[in-house]
């Protein structure tokens, strides 16, 4: 069985299904690269409806890119079609008919899936949370790398120089923690960054 074969055994819906995944994946991945850049870059506070509008534009802009594609494969498929009789085809051409219909299918089917995401509210909102959770994770681990990096041995001469600059980054790490968890225990989420 070739690679071609088992690829036609696969289900549309699950094609669909795990290029959604992909998608909601990137998606999730730049709502959570503006959240920090808002935060650390422009100092502005945590607005859901703000990350809520970012996570909608790439969802839409996802959608209209694979209406596109699939509007260039139609015409793809469209220009191998008329550029010879039907009969005159070779198994291959054949083969890339077939594909590039499957694969219009599934641009068109993401296309749809995409949009009908963008505007259910809670996912939506589902979505801008687990970015929130994986960029403060990420701004967790960054500042714990740092505090590593600041520790120095007690004997060293410039132990003393240094202790002010690592009680400052102690102090604001751990109350930033302390806040967070506060938040989460409260059920207001993560505060502002």
């Amino acid at each position: 069985m070739t690679d071609a074969t088992q690829h036609a055994r696969v289900p549309i819906s699950r094609i669909v299904d795990e290029g959604l995944l992909i998608a909601l994946s990137s998606v999730r991945m730049a709502v959570k690269n503006d959240i920090i850049v808002a935060g650390l870059a422009e100092h502005a506070d945590y607005d859901m409806a703000r990350f809520a509008a970012s996570a909608r534009r790439e969802m839409l802009a996802l959608a209209e890119e694979n209406q596109e594609s699939a509007e260039r494969v139609r015409v793809q498929r469209k220009e191998l079609t008329s550029s010879t009789w039907r009969y005159d085809l070779t198994q291959d051409q054949l083969m890339d008919l077939r594909k590039l219909k499957l694969r219009r299918k599934v641009h068109k089917l993401l296309a749809v899936a995409l949009a009908a995401v963008a505007e259910d509210e809670e996912q939506v909102a589902r979505l801008v949370r687990d970015a929130q959770k994986a960029a403060s994770n990420e701004l967790q681990d960054a500042m714990h790398t740092r505090l590593m990096r600041l520790s120095i041995d007690a004997l060293d001469p410039e132990y003393q120089l240094r202790r002010a600059e690592r009680t400052e980054m102690f102090v604001l790490v751990d109350l930033a923690l302390l806040k967070l968890k506060a938040d989460e225990a409260a059920g207001q989420g993560p505060g502002d960054y």
